[in-house]
C-alpha cells in the first residue's frame, strides 16, 4: 500500500466535505481566514483566496499571510476592502 497515495486520496474527500469557510475581522487589522482552499493571488494590495463556495478578494495595504495551513490562516495589515464572488463553487 503506497501511504502517500492514500493520504492524498484522504485529502481529496476530507475537501470535498468541508462546505463552509469561516472568516474573523478584528479591528488590529487582523483576519482569520479557515478552510481556505487555495491562494488564488497574492501580494502586498490584493490576496484572493478559494474557499468551499467561491472566492474572496482582500485588498489593502501591506498585507501579509501568516500561519498558513490546510485549516486556514491569519492576514494582517491594513485591511480596505473585502470582496465575495460565488461563481467558482467548489
Amino acid at each position: 500500500m503506497n501511504v502517500y497515495r492514500l493520504a492524498g486520496k484522504f485529502e481529496k474527500i476530507k475537501r470535498s466535505a468541508v462546505r463552509h469557510s469561516l472568516i474573523q475581522i478584528s479591528d488590529s487589522g487582523r483576519m482569520t481566514v479557515e478552510e481556505c482552499r487555495k491562494v488564488l493571488r497574492f501580494d502586498e494590495n490584493i490576496i484572493e483566496l478559494e474557499l468551499a463556495k467561491g472566492t474572496v478578494t482582500i485588498t489593502g495595504l501591506d498585507l501579509k499571510m501568516k500561519n498558513f495551513s490546510d485549516h486556514g490562516m491569519i492576514i494582517t495589515g491594513s485591511l480596505h476592502s473585502i470582496g465575495f464572488d460565488d461563481s467558482r463553487k467548489g
